[in-house]
């Protein structure tokens, strides 16, 4: 591995994506349809999160922290290649044979519409193995890291490593970023918050699962900030579809609008809240306050909107981001 100060390490699950794009409709128990094209690409928010980050910041500056499990089919290839190929760093990523493993590695089925609208069955396979000793294993990240970097993660993977994580981090300075991506009604994520984060990014329906809050305006989302900001969270950044964002912290109460596009184009929503968080992250290390940061990771979000599959965005059309 090349020596060199962690500038944004990741942590957290790698998935193939088997996409059914443009199918007629997203159905119901019982019902079917022959329509829709396969795409099969990496996937798992976190390694996105790692690409959309390399794409920003420049080869080797992305370090990410996962475990796969290496199939027969060679399904396990797929998120590990397009890591290397964005140029993440991917020494801390074990990758076990599934003879010893007893699991695949991990895999989203995601029928998408022809408005954009998605469904997602995440299944985790070798993901939920991922143990505070498999964090551990890349010390070396976390003591050479400097404190103007940063650990982001999300919730594909057990709540007792995500909050090992974040323990690592504050110990080595690093800011957090937590995109609870993953999260389910029934976890108890206090641990987490407590344990020092610099920003949380959920949409509207993870809001809701944190703070009880339905999110659908400025106030409502306010008071679902506001819980977040009383239980130790520094900055707030709520995610609202079509209605732009909301930021939150100390200071400040502001809704981010979408900005205006014009694009006549197949919509697809997947991918942008994973495209959002990177850019989130990496404008924050070139030192740009969080709500400019903010407004840009918004912008960045609409145009992976106008997307068809995956496709991270490249440095120069955030040139145009407020």
């Amino acid at each position: 591995m090349t020596k060199t100060s962690a500038s944004l390490i990741v942590v957290g699950g790698l998935n193939t994506d088997i996409v059914a794009a443009g199918v007629d409709e997203l159905l119901g128990p019982g019902e079917l349809s022959r329509s829709g094209e396969i795409l099969i690409g990496p996937g798992g928010k976190s390694s996105n999160i790692a690409r959309m980050s390399a794409r920003l910041l420049g080869r080797e500056r992305v370090f990410m922290i996962g475990k796969t499990s290496k199939d027969l089919f060679g399904l396990w290839e797929v998120p590990v290649k397009a890591l290397r190929e964005a140029g993440v760093i991917t020494d801390h990523v074990l990758v076990e044979d599934q003879a010893k493993s007893g699991k695949f590695p991990g895999i989203a089925l995601i029928p998408v519409n022809r408005s954009g609208q998605n469904q997602i069955y995440c299944i985790p396979g070798i993901n939920d193995d991922f143990r505070p000793e498999d964090v551990d294993r890349a010390d070396c990240l976390f003591k050479e890291a400097s404190d103007e970097g940063i650990l982001v993660l999300t919730l594909e993977m057990p709540l007792d490593t995500a909050a090992h994580a974040i323990r690592k981090a504050g110990e080595s300075g690093l800011r957090v970023v937590l995109d609870p991506g993953g999260i389910s009604p029934t976890q108890d994520v206090e641990a987490l918050l407590q344990a020092g984060v610099y920003c949380i990014k959920p949409n509207e329906h993870e809001a809701k699962i944190l703070t009880g809050v339905e999110v659908v305006d400025l106030p409502s989302a306010e008071r679902a900030a506001r819980n977040l900001l009383d239980r130790g969270v520094r900055n707030v950044l709520i995610t609202h579809g079509s209605q732009g964002a909301y930021l939150f912290n100390a200071d400040r109460a502001d809704q981010i609008p979408v900005p205006p596009f014009s694009m006549e184009t197949e919509t697809d929503e997947t991918g942008c809240g994973d495209q959002a968080t990177a850019v989130l992250c990496s404008e924050t290390l070139r030192g740009r306050p969080i709500d400019e940061a903010a407004r840009a990771a918004v912008y960045a979000g609409t145009l992976q909107f106008h997307r068809r599959g995956i496709q991270p965005v490249h440095p120069e059309e955030l040139e145009g981001a407020p």
